[in-house]
C-alpha cells in the first residue's frame, strides 16, 4: 500500500471536515434541514464511530471512543430518535483529532493484513481496501455537511 498518499488524502478530507464545522455553534450543528435525515452533529459523530469500527473493532474494550457514542450515530440512528444528550460538537472534534493521530500511528504491515469484509456483499480483503472505502465514506458524509450548512443558510435568510 502507499501508506503515505492515503493517509495523506484522508488527512485531506478531516482537515476539510474540521474547517467546515470550525465556525457552527452547537445550536447550528444541530439543524435538520428539510429533506436530512441526519444533522451536521450526527455526520460528525457517524464518521468518528465508523473510522472507529472499520479501523479499530469499535466497539470494543481500550477504544478511546465511548461506547454510548454508537447509540447516536451508528448508521440506522438518527438525531430524532436519541434519548439524551448527544455529546458536544467540541468533544465530537477533539475525539476525531485524537483518532487521526492513532490512524497516523499504525504501522505500515498493518494494512496488508487480511479481514472479513464489515458489509456484506462488498468484496474487501485487507485493511488498504477497507481504508479505501473509508477514503470514500469521509467524503461522502463531508458532502452531506457542506449541504447541510448551506441550506441551513437559506432557510435561515
Amino acid at each position: 500500500m502507499k501508506t503515505a498518499g492515503m493517509k495523506n488524502q484522508f488527512y485531506l478530507t478531516r482537515n476539510k471536515l474540521k474547517e467546515s464545522v470550525s465556525d457552527l455553534s452547537e445550536a447550528e450543528a444541530d439543524i435538520q434541514p428539510e429533506g436530512f435525515s441526519n444533522t451536521v452533529r450526527w455526520q460528525i459523530g457517524h464518521l468518528l464511530v465508523s473510522a472507529e469500527s472499520f479501523l479499530f473493532g469499535y466497539p470494543k474494550a481500550g477504544s478511546p471512543v465511548p461506547e454510548l457514542y454508537a447509540s447516536f450515530f451508528e448508521s440506522g440512528t438518527a438525531p430524532s430518535r436519541w434519548q439524551r444528550s448527544a455529546p458536544s460538537l467540541k468533544e465530537l472534534i477533539k475525539q476525531l483529532e485524537t483518532q487521526e493521530k492513532r490512524i497516523e500511528n499504525l504501522p505500515d504491515d498493518y494494512w496488508s493484513e487480511k479481514i472479513s469484509s464489515p458489509i456484506p456483499g462488498l468484496k474487501i480483503e485487507d485493511r488498504e481496501e477497507l481504508f479505501h472505502l473509508l477514503l470514500h465514506h469521509e467524503a461522502m458524509h463531508l458532502g452531506q455537511i457542506q449541504s447541510i450548512k448551506r441550506l441551513s443558510a437559506v432557510e435561515s435568510h
